[in-house]
């Protein structure tokens, strides 16, 4: 869980209030230095107000101010931790090979520690109860979206993925009881993705997102939330790596899945994979 609380904060700073992210960027800055400032001094340096601080403290640690510097002292990486890497135009092609790889592996680091068990195992058996999975995703998350749909089927699941935006609406107002959305968007504010939503509910539908922003419009509409982050590097391709993330989520959601299929879905399961390999090429 190390480094969980930072990571949470900037993952989420486009997503503050002008106050809360003037204190998360005094935080992020130097965190070590952070721990050190009294109440009065944090709030001279952020330009807030005592009262702000509080707040914040309560809202992203549940506790008063000590709590809050508590939470980010057991935060702090260690000194021997590697920074993140960040790709320059004087780079050769093989260091921004490497360099990017250190990125994503700081990214997937990342999803890893901001998705609990319980969260994560709850996801995996709304999608096992549904009689039907539809997935939303549009432009880059449609690659996400389509690829857990193809791992879904694969493992005999029902399902669906919509990535037209307007064929997501009309097909979430036509879904009812056994139904499971699964809404992929990274920045969480894809209006036709959220509108498709707000219909999927209206039906009584569970919605679960995949999103890099937990206290996005998208989120906020969810049942349950997986977060897919980036490496929080803030020069780097964060679009793309939260791509994989997302990627990586889905993945373990599937081997999760594959672990829990019943007979039935054994039987399914090996079914399709018959159907599959009938299409590869005989020796």
């Amino acid at each position: 869980m190390k480094q969980k609380l930072l990571r949470e904060l900037r993952s989420n700073l486009d997503y503050m209030s002008n106050v809360e992210r003037r204190l998360a960027e005094v935080i992020l800055q130097d965190p070590r230095r952070f721990v050190s400032y009294s109440l009065g001094e944090l709030a001279e340096l952020a330009q807030v107000s005592q009262g702000s601080i509080i707040n914040f403290a309560n809202k992203f640690c549940g506790g008063g101010f000590p709590a809050l510097k508590m939470e980010i002292a057991a935060s702090l990486p260690d000194e021997s931790d590697t920074p993140f890497s960040v790709v320059t135009d004087e780079d050769s092609l093989k260091e921004m090979l490497q360099k990017t790889t250190e990125s994503i592996g700081d990214a997937l680091k990342n999803t890893s520690v901001l998705n609990d068990e319980e969260t994560l195992r709850t996801v995996g058996d709304l999608i096992l109860g549904a009689k039907k999975v539809e997935i939303y995703g549009i432009f880059r998350s449609a690659v996400v979206a389509t690829d857990f749909y193809f791992q879904l089927i694969q493992l005999g699941i029902p399902a669906t993925f919509v990535s037209d935006v307007l064929t997501c609406a009309v097909s979430a107002s036509m879904l009812g009881e056994g139904s499971l959305v699964i809404a992929i968007s990274s920045s969480g504010q894809t209006q036709d993705v959220i509108d498709a939503v707000r219909l999927a509910k209206a039906n009584g539908v569970p919605v679960i997102t995949i999103t890099a922003h937990k206290a996005s419009p998208l989120a906020q509409l969810a049942d349950r939330v997986l977060i897919a982050a980036p490496s929080g590097n803030a020069r780097s391709a964060n679009a793309n790596e939260v791509r994989l993330s997302q990627l990586a989520l889905t993945d373990a959601l599937c081997s999760y899945l594959r672990t829990r299929l019943d007979a039935d879905g054994n039987n399914r399961y090996f079914k399709m994979n018959e159907i599959l390999s009938s299409h590869n090429v005989k020796d």
